[in-house]
């Protein structure tokens, strides 16, 4: 009935896992285009939700924290293992390194 709550590195980690698991399921959505499409894009008359939509839709976060923790967890990785738990598993420390890795 009573859990502890993510810390950054852990949430960046399982957002950065379901947005890739996402853009299998909908390639259409990653950055960068459509299958078949010249430049990319949404496919006229598709009713795609983006991402960072879905996963706020689903999780109660706002979608600008969605994309933050998939940008982090993009930016940095694996290094989110050796990051958990540590002093740096805070969100203005993991942006500091997500800036510095990209």
């Amino acid at each position: 009935m009573i859990r502890r709550d993510l810390t950054a590195a852990q949430r960046a980690k399982l957002v950065s896992r379901r947005k890739a698991a996402y853009e299998k399921v909908h390639p259409e959505t990653k950055n960068g285009g459509a299958p078949g499409k010249a430049g990319g894009g949404k496919a006229k008359g598709t009713n795609l939700v983006s991402f960072a939509a879905d996963t706020a839709a689903k999780s109660g976060k706002s979608a600008t924290s969605v994309k933050r923790d998939a940008t982090r967890g993009k930016a940095l990785g694996a290094d989110l293992d050796r990051i958990e738990g540590t002093s740096l598993d805070e969100g203005a420390e993991l942006d500091a390194l997500a800036k510095k890795a990209g």
